[in-house]
């Protein structure tokens, strides 16, 4: 990212994703991650019949934070019985 002119050192918005058939699963996931500061940006639904979450934060996360994060996520997904911890994305702040 720091080759592409991204300033890694500064805060990002970090997108989480979570999917399951049970639209209930996944808002139970994000009942713990809004205790922490997380912001819903969408939970839609796919051709499938299953169900995406979409969390975000602001934050700045090294390699080792994120890595953490992601070890954690998958833990919630199957603390809260969500299928999958599907993984980031991350946007620059304008």
């Amino acid at each position: 990212m720091s080759y592409d002119g991204w300033d890694v050192h500064s805060k990002l918005k970090w997108g989480f994703f979570f999917v399951d058939a049970d639209k209930e699963k996944l808002m139970a996931a994000y009942e713990e991650l809004e205790e922490k500061d997380y912001v819903l940006e969408s939970i839609c639904s796919s051709d499938d019949g299953k169900w995406t979450l979409h969390a975000s934060k602001v934050d700045i996360l090294t390699p080792d934070k994120l890595h953490r994060r992601n070890i954690a996520f998958n833990e919630l997904a199957e603390y809260c019985g969500v299928e999958l911890y599907d993984g980031w994305d991350v946007e620059q702040i304008k």
